[in-house]
């Protein structure tokens, strides 16, 4: 028999060596991938995590850069706004965007049905994500949610036991329905018939006043930040994509982290951004970055955060009765003095001295507005003869009849659509018994008199509507490329005092197209002949060959109201020197003389009056009268029955003789002089 322990006896000593076992510590060390994960950074259940501080943070900034972008940009600026309606207005032929119309298809399918696509994503989501898929309580609390957040919305925007919360904060903050307010004091309705915006609305009223929240900002922050904290926080779980997790309060009162609510991925199956949100998630993605877009149209277009500064501005150049609060606004505006609409100052000195700018594209409103009217009856617009033209304002009423005041509450088809932000003390309204086309009136908000000095602001709103019509002559002559003025050009004009053919107490000041006047005047043949007489004025052998005086002062589109107020007073000191000096040597002259001002982009002109008109006369006697007022200055009357016209036509020495008559004699001017 072999012996067992032959083999071992039979081995050298190197095998015996290497069959003895080594100690762990002496064998060689392989590198190997740890698969220690970083641990998870569990927030506060009471505060967002920093990563919903910096999504949130997105919000205001965006808004910010809209509200920046909306002053910057040219085709923004000079659309015209509503400050009411906080839109530009929706007819206007120069609509900075698509996206600043109401009826954007974004806007009405989208926005004004915000939540429903809301609820719909998330729905979609939470029926769809594998994180949620296998447990019906997770889906259940994730509702829960929704349910909350949905409340929410309806409670501020909606209903809140009546009123929603936006409509009970307008009213907290001093706003009121204006048209229901008059029939609340006149006992045909109640005050709860009026408290919500869309009563107002139904009752042809308008919100007036207060602070009004928009529900567009609200609804699409409000959504949007819903679904980034819904399907944000499950596809970065699922996803392994962040070191951070939101705490949840649970029912026992036990703090643990939301991941509780997804399911994590199993390990080693890489996932894809796509995958990680899943088929649902795309659709709240689209949904979110949707109304992140439509956020900053809102913000460029609509609701912006520079109201309350502008009326913080208003309020601080109004100097109220407080001097305490006047010196605070006066330090405030002495930081940073801000424009509604973008126009920046270092010192409360440089606004009192800024020059307004009116929208480039007056000219088309004045003539959107001016065809409307016509269209709709609203304007009375008389197509005249030819040869001397225009304009009394509006016809004089009986003096049996009551004082009416056209402009203290002009009809709505009449009012030219404007920046009120920029001319928030004046309204352009058309000339409802026009002539030439395109009359359009500038009137105080406020009842002032028309036989007071005109203020700064007056002159600066006129020459800011002059200068509207200029620049649009120069954008379109530089788009058609034609070397020649297109004849975009604007003459104002001033009736004061009882000589001077004024028909309103209201302060208004009168603008016409001088290229709709001379289109009357082309008509008859006659164009070419014609030239508005204040821009010739310059030349002093033309002044002197007038059969009245006159004063003229140069100015320009960029002077600033008080600079424009400098050149007014001075004209019109002028006159009153010149009036005293034909009323006789020591006779007393009333510092409201009557006068009649004329101004372009380029020239001032003041002639004072002594006679409103003169008798005209024919073969048969006494034809008519002849009254004329500021429109003399551009070389033009009105001749109002045809008795009247054919008696001028026939005998124009007679067209001398008025003129003399209603200014101060011209003791220069050369013996049958004409104009």
């Amino acid at each position: 028999m072999s012996n067992p322990h032959a083999k071992n006896r039979l081995k050298t000593p190197s095998q015996i060596a290497a069959e003895m076992p080594v100690p762990p510590s002496s064998l060689p060390r392989t590198p190997q991938k740890s698969s220690t994960v970083p641990p998870v950074r569990r927030n506060t259940p009471y505060l967002p995590t920093p990563t919903e501080v910096a999504l949130l943070a997105g919000y205001p900034l965006l808004l910010v850069f809209g509200a920046v972008f909306s002053l910057l940009s040219p085709e923004t600026r000079a659309a015209p706004y509503d400050a009411v309606r906080h839109a530009h207005i929706q007819d206007s032929p120069l609509m900075p965007s698509y996206f600043a119309r109401k009826d954007n298809v974004f806007n009405v399918l989208f926005v004004k049905r915000g939540w429903f696509w809301i609820t719909l994503a998330f729905v979609v989501f939470v029926g769809t994500h594998p994180a949620l898929s296998t447990s019906p309580a997770r889906r259940a609390r994730a509702g829960v949610r929704w349910a909350v957040v949905t409340t929410w919305w309806v409670f501020v925007t909606q209903w809140f036991f009546g009123p929603a919360i936006i409509d009970r904060g307008f009213r907290w903050s001093g706003g009121k329905c204006e048209v229901a307010e008059q029939e609340v004091q006149m006992g045909t309705a109640s005050a709860g018939d009026v408290f919500s915006a869309a009563a107002c609305k139904a009752a042809g009223g308008r919100w007036s006043g207060g602070h009004d929240i928009s529900g567009h900002v609200f609804l699409l922050v409000l959504g949007s930040f819903f679904l980034v904290q819904e399907v944000g926080w499950v596809a970065a779980r699922w996803a392994r994509y962040l070191r951070e997790e939101r705490s949840v309060v649970m029912h026992d009162g036990a703090v643990k982290g939301a991941g509780i609510e997804a399911e994590k991925r199993d390990e080693g199956v890489a996932v894809s951004l796509l995958e990680a949100v899943g088929k649902g998630g795309s659709l709240a993605a689209g949904v979110i970055g949707l109304c992140a877009w439509m956020l900053l149209m809102t913000a460029i277009y609509f609701h912006t955060c520079l109201p309350g500064c502008w009326w913080l501005w208003r309020a601080c150049i109004l100097r109220t009765s407080s001097p305490a609060g006047f010196r605070r606004c006066d330090r405030f505006l002495g930081f940073l003095a801000f424009d509604r609409r973008g126009i920046l100052h270092s010192s409360v000195d440089n606004i009192h001295k800024m020059a307004l700018k009116a929208p480039p594209n007056l000219p088309e409103l004045v003539r959107t507005t001016f065809e409307k009217a016509v269209a709709g009856g609203h304007v009375n617009f008389y197509r005249t003869q030819v040869a001397l033209l225009q304009v009394n304002s509006i016809l004089k009423e009986n003096d049996k009849k009551p004082p009416f005041n056209p402009f203290a509450n002009p009809e709505p088809d009449l009012l030219i659509p404007f920046a009120a932000s920029l001319l928030t003390d004046h309204i352009l309204v058309l000339n409802k018994f026009a002539i030439v086309p395109e009359h359009f009136i500038l009137a105080t908000k406020s009842f002032k008199h028309q036989t007071h000095l005109l203020e700064s602001d007056d002159l600066a709103a006129t020459m800011a509507c002059i200068s509207s019509y200029s620049s649009h002559s120069h954008s379109h002559q530089r788009q058609s490329q034609r070397q020649e003025p297109e004849g975009q050009e604007l003459f104002a004009f001033f009736n004061s005092g009882p000589a001077s053919g004024a028909s309103q107490a209201h302060r208004h000041v009168q603008l016409l197209p001088v290229e709709k006047m001379r289109d009357g005047i082309s008509e008859g043949g006659q164009g070419g002949e014609w030239d508005l007489l204040a821009a010739n004025l310059r030349d002093e052998v033309v002044r002197d060959k007038l059969p009245f005086r006159v004063f003229v002062g140069e100015v320009h589109t960029d002077m600033t109201g008080p600079e424009l107020h400098r050149v007014y007073r001075g004209l019109y000191s002028q006159a009153c020197v010149a009036c005293g000096k034909y009323f006789g040597e020591g006779a007393e002259v009333e510092a409201a003389i009557s006068y009649n001002l004329a101004m372009t982009g380029d020239i001032m002109v003041i002639m004072p009056r002594v006679e409103e008109g003169a008798e005209v006369t024919d073969e048969d006697g006494v034809a008519g009268r002849l009254a004329l007022n500021g429109t003399v200055l551009a070389g033009t009357a009105l001749v109002k029955t045809q008795r009247e016209w054919d008696a001028l036509r026939q005998d124009a020495e007679q067209v001398i003789d008025v003129l003399r008559r209603i200014g101060v004699p011209n003791m220069t001017a050369e013996a049958g002089a004409r104009m």
